[in-house]
């Protein structure tokens, strides 16, 4: 007779502790206005200069020339090369010691090196050396200027007239699609919602509760009738509205500043970003429990940083890396989630076709959340 009535009083006593407890924190997050605002603006400011800085898409290499021949026939030449939008032809060189040193120096990505006789060779049917040397050490433009540096003078060849068109025995009609123009912002710039979110939420969510046990607030809360568990849930309930703050600042900046179509349903994006956001506060609660002050947990959570960027497909594609870090970038949150922001921004994916990234985040939810509560709780204890 008398256990309902408790369990009917006690259920409104557990809700308003933890309202009690977000209260509180909201209250103490709206006296340091300053790190509000560094939150929530600091994202939206990197969104911009990773979205303008990082990119792919090579062209306009300053490239040199050294023309021997200065023929109509070798201009021409040039210029196929320099209409192609990859290669800007910025100096003309007389000898071959300026040819190198524009290479040796740094000035130059690419020299074009047209021989003498160019046009007598090719009128009389012999096979001139046409030669461009290409910079190396950076190997993505070093691969894009060779390859359209063949298709450049294959297609010259044929435009001049000096070799017959060739007709394919197939009729092979490649189509991009998602990304048609193959800008890089479209890659990239989805891919920093959760780049961002989980490089900040973990720290302050650490540092926060870290905050508390070197201040003292913690014991003083566990003299009252609040629980561990309502503490915990208290303080990083501030911490999710603050994530899904970043994301749709980040994500709105990437619609209207870099045109990014967003194609899929932004409810089911907001969810999952919602699923990828506990997994985050659970890492930076796991590291509240390790850390004794808020410098280590920073260097707890910063330890996932470099592993995050480099082995989640944020910057190099995970197909290529060894099996063993391959399998390593697995246990890896944001690799999860990158595939599902990219497939619901720009496939429009839906719950269904991205079960396989789902399922993942939420075992990971599950296990972190209740390793960082036990440990929490042993803690306080």
């Amino acid at each position: 007779m008398c256990s309902r009535p408790l369990k009917r009083r006690w259920a409104p006593v557990i809700n308003a502790n933890i309202f009690a407890m977000v209260q509180k924190e909201f209250r103490h997050l709206s006296r340091d206005k300053r790190t509000v605002r560094l939150i929530i603006f600091m994202p939206l400011l990197q969104m911009l200069i990773y979205g303008f800085a990082i990119d792919t898409d090579v062209k306009h290499l300053y490239t040199v020339v050294q023309d021997e021949d200065q023929t109509p026939i070798s201009r021409r030449l040039i210029q196929s090369f320099e209409q192609s939008a990859y290669f800007d032809i910025k100096k003309y060189v007389q000898n071959p010691q300026d040819f190198r040193e524009a290479l040796d120096r740094g000035g130059a990505k690419a020299c074009l090196h047209i021989p003498p006789n160019f046009a007598k060779d090719i009128l009389a049917g012999r096979v001139p050396q046409v030669q461009l040397l290409v910079d190396g050490t950076d190997s993505n433009p070093a691969n894009t200027a060779l390859n359209t540096g063949v298709a450049i003078v294959q297609s010259f060849v044929q435009k001049e007239g000096l070799v017959p068109i060739q007709v394919l025995p197939i009729d092979f009609r490649p189509r991009m699609w998602y990304n048609p123009d193959l800008k890089s912002a479209y890659f990239f710039v989805p891919g920093l919602v959760g780049l961002l979110i989980m490089l900040l939420i973990p720290v302050i969510t650490a540092t926060a509760i870290v905050r508390e046990k070197e201040n003292g607030n913690i014991e003083q809360l566990l003299v009252t009738p609040i629980k561990p568990y309502e503490i915990m849930i208290g303080k990083i309930i501030p911490y999710v509205f603050i994530g899904l703050i970043i994301a749709a600042l980040i994500l709105s900046g990437a619609h209207f500043i870099f045109q990014v179509p967003i194609r899929g349903n932004p409810i089911t994006l907001f969810a999952l970003t919602l699923l990828f956001l506990t997994v985050c506060l659970g890492i930076g609660l796991l590291a509240s429990t390790i850390a004794s002050t808020q410098q280590q947990a920073s260097q707890l959570v910063m330890f996932f940083a470099a592993p995050s960027i480099l082995l989640s497909g944020f910057i190099f594609p995970r197909e290529n890396m060894p099996l063993p870090i391959y399998y390593l970038g697995t246990i890896i949150p944001l690799t999860y989630y990158l595939k599902i922001v990219r497939g619901v921004v720009l496939k429009g994916l839906g719950l269904w076709q991205l079960r396989d990234q789902i399922l993942p985040l939420v075992i990971m939810a599950f296990v972190i959340l209740f390793i960082s509560v036990r440990k929490f709780h042993k803690r306080l204890a």
